[in-house]
């Protein structure tokens, strides 16, 4: 179904990590991972990807603060939130600054993966 997709997802929690890869395992995506907001920034900044899973909550630099430079430079790319901070205003301040969707953790396939095909072409 998604083939030759390259994905950053950032994200600080190694166990989430490993849950993301897993959903993702025998689809052919390929996924970088980034354990905070500046590494996001650069990874981003060094190869073109089809689309950013950004958390929220995360060491050095959060999911806000990297998505608003991201998208100063890069106004294009789908930047998708995955994230526990699921209040309205969390999902008021992710379309604020941009993102393309707000999921929810913990995140159900079948909508990671309708999500994802409604970004990426």
């Amino acid at each position: 179904m998604l083939k030759k997709i390259q994905i950053l997802l950032t994200e600080d929690k190694e166990i989430n990590q490993e849950i993301f890869i897993g959903l993702l395992e025998g689809t052919g995506i390929s996924v970088d991972i980034a354990v905070n907001g500046q590494e996001a920034i650069e990874k981003s900044r060094e190869k073109e990807y089809s689309l950013i899973v950004m958390d929220i909550e995360m060491p050095i630099m959060n999911g806000y603060e990297a998505t608003k430079i991201i998208r100063t430079e890069n106004s294009n790319i789908p930047i998708i939130a995955l994230t526990a901070n699921n209040s309205t205003h969390d999902r008021l301040k992710t379309k604020q600054l941009g993102m393309n969707a707000h999921l929810s953790k913990p995140i159900e396939p079948k909508i990671l993966y309708q999500t994802f095909s409604k970004y990426i072409a």
